[in-house]
């Protein structure tokens, strides 16, 4: 999975912005399934990096030549991620970036979602929701947010019942146990 963005530091997150910025550009008048195709090929790279830590030493090393970087960015590479992806991760190498490759596929897709005008939410309920509910609540989310709601569900049955809704930083919180909190402290006073 990618980095989130916002779990990222600050000091990589400026210069990571700016090379999503490069690929959004490369991008502008194209069709959406293009965007989808460099964001997914971005992903696998950071995927497969992440997996093999042999590769993840080797393509971070200052020692190793940036020639033999790309060489071997390409033999791995070539055959699954788009052209423009490959380049891409040849402009990191001779840059010295390939280590904030994880900030910028993060920054990049969500660079992706404010152009295709897509919202990403986390929903936590206490049990597996049905696919209508999940119909019904990405409906009202849609209609309250103006955008197209991607959302990924998880159960946590520590909640006791109800959902919580997170999307970027706001945090909906409809969960009994949340309620149970509330009415503690309206008895006592006390969080």
């Amino acid at each position: 999975m990618a980095a989130n963005v916002s779990n990222v530091s600050h000091k990589n997150l400026k210069p990571a912005k700016r090379y999503s910025k490069a690929l959004v550009d490369i991008i502008q008048g194209a069709d959406v399934s293009f965007a989808k195709e460099l964001q997914e090929g971005l992903e696998f790279v950071v995927k497969t990096v992440e997996e093999n830590p042999e590769l993840k030493d080797f393509i971070l090393n200052p020692v190793v030549s940036k020639g033999d970087k790309k060489e071997v960015l390409g033999e791995i590479f070539k055959e699954n991620v788009p052209e423009q992806v490959l380049s891409f991760l040849y402009l990191l190498s001779d840059n010295s970036r390939l280590d904030i490759l994880p900030e910028i596929s993060a920054s990049f897709k969500e660079d992706v979602d404010k152009l295709q005008n897509i919202v990403r939410a986390k929903v936590i309920s206490a049990i597996e929701l049905e696919d209508n509910q999940k119909n019904v609540l990405k409906e009202k989310l849609c209609s309250k947010t103006g955008a197209k709601i991607e959302a990924e569900y998880e159960t946590d049955s520590s909640i006791l019942g109800g959902i919580i809704i997170k999307i970027k930083d706001t945090v909906i919180d409809l969960s009994i146990k949340k309620r149970i909190e509330n009415l503690k402290y309206l008895k006592t006073g006390e969080r």
